[in-house]
């Protein structure tokens, strides 16, 4: 699924799908956890909780159905963020998703119909820019790896982050708990990117950064499908063209294709046109 979805509660997520779910204490945070974990729990799902303490999971873990059962078994594990994903600059968003990917394929073979993952994040994003834009890239690679393979995952933000930092990691997220009203997802492979939903002036800059991240080290051309685009208004617009620009300087020419008319017009305005856009 790629189109964006905005979610109301943390169930009713089914294999593919890739939530960004933000909390504002502890207890927010369990009322996202268990309610996700029961749910992977009853469809036999291999779960797996990864936060800034595992004492503190455990706690968050205490009213889980049959919580000591899947420790024992192994259904359920719990780890620290650093754990998985690494302190300070030790972090290759390729390598986590080829660990997850591992970790999906041993819980088939383990008889599970999938795996799980309620994932804090938070501990990445505050690291600074350049930590920032690895985990964007690390949040579009797994959000393509998951639309091939059975994983669920509700990736958990502290709100105390802010819009700034929070509003491109949304993005990346077809499933989405908070944010702009307005709702974008860019999605894609390789060199081929879509991006969905509305995008106006409050995720003109989201769209900027995230964009500008995770096509800035592909070499040669970069096509961005705008087919599925239901709105831009002029600021989206200006983002797109000032993402060209950066990313030029790169060496990339991002490609736009497929503009629904009303886009293209505010394309238009900056010069983007002709054999950059192809209106509906």
């Amino acid at each position: 699924m790629t189109a964006p979805r905005r979610l109301d509660a943390p169930t009713g997520l089914q294999s593919g799908d890739h939530a960004c779910w933000t909390f504002a204490d502890a207890a927010d945070l369990s009322a996202a956890v268990l309610p996700f974990l029961d749910e992977g729990r009853r469809l036999g799902e291999q779960l797996l909780l990864i936060g800034a303490s595992r004492p503190e999971l455990l706690r968050v873990l205490a009213p889980l159905p049959g919580r000591d059962e899947l420790l024992a078994d192994g259904q359920l594990q719990v780890h620290g963020t650093d754990a998985v994903y690494g302190s300070g600059d030790r972090f290759s968003p390729e390598d986590q998703v080829a660990a997850y990917r591992t970790l999906v394929a041993e819980a088939r073979q383990r008889g599970r119909t999938g795996l799980r993952v309620a994932a804090d994040v938070t501990p990445r994003a505050r690291h600074g820019a350049g930590a920032r834009r690895q985990l964007h890239v690390y949040e579009h690679l797994a959000d393509a790896m998951m639309g091939a393979a059975p994983m669920t995952a509700l990736c958990l933000y502290d709100a105390a982050l802010g819009d700034d930092v929070l509003g491109p990691v949304t993005l990346l997220h077809p499933d989405q708990h908070s944010g702009s009203e307005a709702l974008a997802h860019l999605s894609g492979r390789g060199l081929s990117l879509s991006l969905h939903g509305e995008v106006d002036v409050t995720l003109a800059d989201d769209l900027l950064r995230a964009l500008v991240d995770v096509a800035c080290d592909a070499p040669g051309e970069v096509v961005l499908d705008l087919s599925a685009l239901r709105f831009l208004d002029v600021a989206g617009a200006r983002a797109l063209a000032r993402a060209t620009r950066l990313l030029r300087g790169a060496d990339v020419h991002l490609r736009l294709v497929g503009a629904p008319r009303t886009a293209a017009r505010c394309l238009a305005l900056f010069g983007l046109g002709g054999g950059d856009v192809v209106p509906e």
